[in-house]
């Protein structure tokens, strides 16, 4: 029996009809007619999740000679998580309002400096009547708050929003019937939105410095000083879209195994994930210490889009690493 005809009798077996197989493997019908009138083989990672749909080994879906039902250990329903249209839609609303808690602990993170640096200004030239000492100890209670709040934010979005949902990033899972559709429609619709948020976020990030290039024609220290507020404003306001634009849609990709979310993506990811964890606090902690010690906040700001575009190279390149690595693995079995 050749493998496009194992494929229909555990189809069948199951009662299954084409687009029942095609949304539980999240490929189209005409993908699966395709591969029962053996006129394509799915991939490795296609393979290993018919397997575990139908509770056979891999060896029987790819072996001519075995006739016999090769059953693993573990029934199609205890080896992949099926996700219910409830659960997709419960999934998708969870992390639409987490964008919105993610979106202000960032802002926040970016907008601590602020009073620091305007109490500061104020204070030295004389627009407020307090010392510079009490502008600085006032401004640096207000950040350590601010930064408090967002990781205490960013904590209870990831331990208590997020939690419930680790299976999707880590675990194997299959859409139930209708699942798809629901989210494809979900995601067109929000696309227009996406994109508004999109173009925005990235002119506010383009026009964040102008603040500063029309202090420096000014020549007045104060000026300086409040262009940076402006400038950290700006950069908070326009991150804090992009984030809101990116988490729904990325909602939607994990659910359907696409974009940064395919089986290969998921590995690189795997690495990603605490690696970038990392490497943001050492960015942190690089600009926390930077700034306290040479108390020129007007500088250190700097570290955050270097630090973006490191973080850049550096993703791009454990991903050209991961995909080499399981393309090696690929043509070793």
């Amino acid at each position: 029996m050749i493998f496009a005809e194992k494929i229909i009798t555990l189809r069948k077996r199951n009662g299954w009809s084409q687009e029942d197989l095609a949304a539980r493997v999240n490929v189209s019908r005409q993908a699966v007619a395709k591969w029962e009138a053996s006129q394509s083989i799915p991939s490795l990672d296609k393979i290993v999740q018919l397997s575990l749909i139908f509770g056979v080994t891999t060896d029987y879906l790819l072996k001519e000679e075995e006739e016999e039902i090769s059953l693993t250990q573990d029934s199609p329903e205890s080896s992949i998580r099926h996700v219910t249209l409830q659960e997709a839609g419960s999934y998708l609303e969870t992390r639409r309002s987490a964008a919105w808690v993610c979106a202000i602990a960032t802002a926040l993170c970016i907008l601590s400096p602020v009073t620091v640096i305007a109490l500061g200004a104020f204070s030295e030239y004389g627009h407020i009547h307090i010392s510079e000492n009490t502008a600085g100890a006032i401004g640096l209670i207000v950040l350590l708050l601010m930064v408090g709040i967002a990781v205490g934010l960013f904590i209870w979005n990831d331990q208590v929003r997020n939690k419930p949902w680790e299976f999707l990033e880590h675990d194997p899972f299959v859409l139930d019937y209708g699942v798809r559709g629901l989210v494809k429609e979900q995601q067109t619709a929000f696309a227009p939105a996406k994109l508004a948020l999109t173009i925005i976020g990235v002119i506010l990030l383009i026009l964040s410095p102008v603040a500063i290039f029309g202090a420096i024609f000014t020549d007045k220290d104060l000026y300086m000083a409040l262009s940076v507020c402006v400038t950290l404003i700006l950069v908070a306001a326009g991150v804090f879209l992009l984030i809101l634009a990116d988490i729904p849609s990325e909602a939607a990709d994990r659910l359907l195994q696409e974009g940064d979310y395919t089986p290969d993506k998921k590995r690189s990811n795997s690495v990603l994930g605490p690696l970038s964890g990392a490497y943001w606090l050492i960015a942190t902690a690089i600009y926390l210490l930077w700034s306290f010690r040479t108390e020129n906040w007007g500088t250190t700001w700097m570290v955050w889009p270097v630090a973006g575009l490191l973080f850049a190279a550096l993703r791009t390149i454990v991903e050209a690493v991961m995909k080499n690595r399981g393309e090696t693995q690929e043509r070793i079995r």
